[in-house]
């Protein structure tokens, strides 16, 4: 009877290891599973998140033109007329204002052309051949002795304010005179200004002469409006863009003329369309 009981207790506790065993092995299994997230409940209102940052390629920004190919228009006759000026600067384009000396508003487009970061050059009036046509204030003969010129030119040139360069106003026949354009010159030279040819006569040796002296010099190419008809200047502008595309450069010369301002808002876009960018003439010269 003792050996059945003691049997049975064997079994039980046989029994009880074996729940227990069952047991932790399930309370282990529930620890290792992944336990789901618990979201609170705050009414269905939305949960601010913050947002997630995107990376978008840099936009290429344009290059800007490159331009080969430089014109230059110099507007000559400056002086008489302030409200003419105020229509060339109206363009927005580059261009350089060569002004008269002892003119009614000479002084006074000189100060305003350099504040608006125009270039300003002296248009210096010398003899022509024609006896009948008169260059004006301050004029260059050659009958002048040397004194005579130096003075003149020093008062013609202390008469226009901020001044980097010099071209001849008329001149056809004092800028054949090869002695005294050495002496004009070289007086310029010494002041650190450049000089341009307007090229009134065929015969000039202007230019050659500034070559030789050794300033920055140049010469000019166009005439546009020896006529004043708007079609002619509107000719002359593409004759001007010719002549760069061949040279890589070009100088044209202007006046204050209404044809030539009508010519020139129909025309100068026709420069950027070919390539080719407005200058500053102290940008074309040798």
């Amino acid at each position: 009877m003792n050996r059945r009981r003691r049997s049975k207790i064997v079994i039980w506790i046989l029994l009880l290891a074996l729940i227990t065993l069952a047991l932790i092995s399930l309370w282990i299994q529930w620890r290792q599973s992944p336990q789901s997230e618990i979201v609170p409940d705050i009414g269905n209102r939305e949960i601010a998140r913050p947002e997630r940052q995107i990376e978008r390629p840099m936009p290429e920004m344009p290059e800007p033109p490159v331009y080969k190919v430089k014109v230059a228009i110099l507007i000559d006759d400056i002086g008489y007329d302030n409200k003419i000026f105020k229509k060339f600067v109206d363009f927005g384009i580059p261009l350089t204002f060569s002004i008269l000396p002892d003119q009614r508003f000479s002084t006074r487009i000189a100060k305003e052309a350099r504040s608006l970061n125009y270039e300003v050059m002296l248009h210096l009036p010398m003899e022509p051949r024609n006896p009948e046509r008169n260059p004006g204030n301050g004029t260059l003969v050659t009958r002048m002795s040397q004194d005579e010129i130096l003075k003149q030119l020093s008062e013609d040139i202390e008469a226009v304010p901020y001044i980097a360069g010099v071209n001849n106003h008329m001149g056809s026949l004092l800028t054949e005179n090869r002695d005294v354009m050495n002496i004009i010159l070289e007086e310029i030279h010494k002041r650190g200004l450049f000089f341009v040819d307007s090229k009134t006569s065929p015969r000039s040796v202007a230019y050659e002469t500034a070559k030789r002296i050794g300033i920055r010099s140049g010469r000019r190419d166009v005439f546009l409006d020896n006529k004043s008809d708007i079609e002619y200047i509107k000719g002359q502008v593409d004759k001007v863009i010719r002549i760069a595309r061949q040279n890589g450069e070009a100088t044209a010369i202007g006046h204050p003329r209404a044809g030539t301002i009508a010519a020139l808002r129909e025309k100068i876009a026709d420069f950027k369309r070919e390539g080719i960018e407005l200058v500053p003439v102290s940008e074309v010269l040798d």
